[in-house]
C-alpha cells in the first residue's frame, strides 16, 4: 500500500500546475446519446486534482489477445474506434506499456493510463482504476493492489453514472461481464 501512495505522491510532485484538456468527439454517429455525450461541451481545466469518473468496463482478465478480440467487437458494436494509444502488450512483463523509445522519456517503457472521454475503446491495466468503494476497505485494497497484471476492456468513461449506465445497458446483452467502475482519476499534468 505504501508503494502506491509513494507513486501517487511522485505523480503530484512531477505534475504541472495546470493542464487544459480539450474534448475531441471523433464519431458523431454513435448508437447512443450517452455514448456521444461523454463530457460537457468545450474545455475544462484540471488543476492537479482527481476527478470522479464512471468507467464502463466490458471484460477483464489476463489474456491480452482475448481482451483485444472483445475490444474489437465492442468498437464495432458501438461504432467507436479501437485504439492502443501507442501502447503494446509486453509479453515478458505481462503488461501494457509504451515502447522503450517513446518520445516522452518519463513514460517510455511504462504504462500510461487513459484519462480522456472519447468514443474510443482501449485495453487498460485494471490496477490503475480503483473502485471508490474498494478504497474504503483496506483488505480489499491490499488484494486489489496485489493483482497488478489484470487488464480490462475500457469502452468509455463519463462524469455521470447515468451516462455510464446507459452505455452499459447497450453492451450487457452481448457482453455479460460489463460493469461500471466509479473511480477517481488524476487529471493534472503527467509530464
Amino acid at each position: 500500500m505504501k508503494k502506491y501512495l509513494i507513486i501517487i505522491l511522485f505523480i503530484k510532485l512531477v505534475s504541472c500546475s495546470e493542464k487544459t484538456v480539450k474534448r475531441t468527439d471523433s464519431n458523431k454517429d454513435s448508437i447512443s446519446t450517452a455514448a456521444q455525450d461523454s463530457q460537457t461541451d468545450g474545455e475544462y481545466v484540471a488543476e492537479n486534482q482527481y476527478e470522479l469518473n464512471y468507467v464502463v468496463a466490458v471484460a477483464e482478465g489476463y489474456d491480452y489477445d482475448s481482451l483485444r478480440k472483445v475490444a474489437l467487437e465492442t468498437s464495432e458494436l458501438l461504432n467507436f474506434k479501437f485504439d492502443t494509444l501507442d501502447r503494446y502488450f509486453n509479453k515478458t512483463r505481462k503488461k501494457i506499456v509504451l515502447p522503450d523509445n517513446y518520445e516522452d522519456d518519463m513514460w517510455a517503457g511504462e504504462y500510461y493510463f487513459r484519462r480522456f472521454r472519447d468514443s474510443v475503446v482501449s485495453i487498460e491495466m485494471r490496477s490503475a482504476y480503483i473502485d471508490t468503494l474498494t478504497q474504503k476497505n483496506e483488505k480489499a485494497m491490499t488484494k486489489f493492489y496485489s493483482d497488478t497484471l489484470k487488464m480490462f476492456v475500457f469502452a468509455n468513461m463519463y462524469n455521470t453514472k447515468k451516462q455510464a449506465d446507459s452505455l452499459s445497458k447497450i453492451l450487457k446483452p452481448k457482453f455479460k461481464q460489463t460493469t461500471v467502475i466509479p473511480t477517481e482519476i488524476y487529471m493534472g499534468c503527467m509530464h
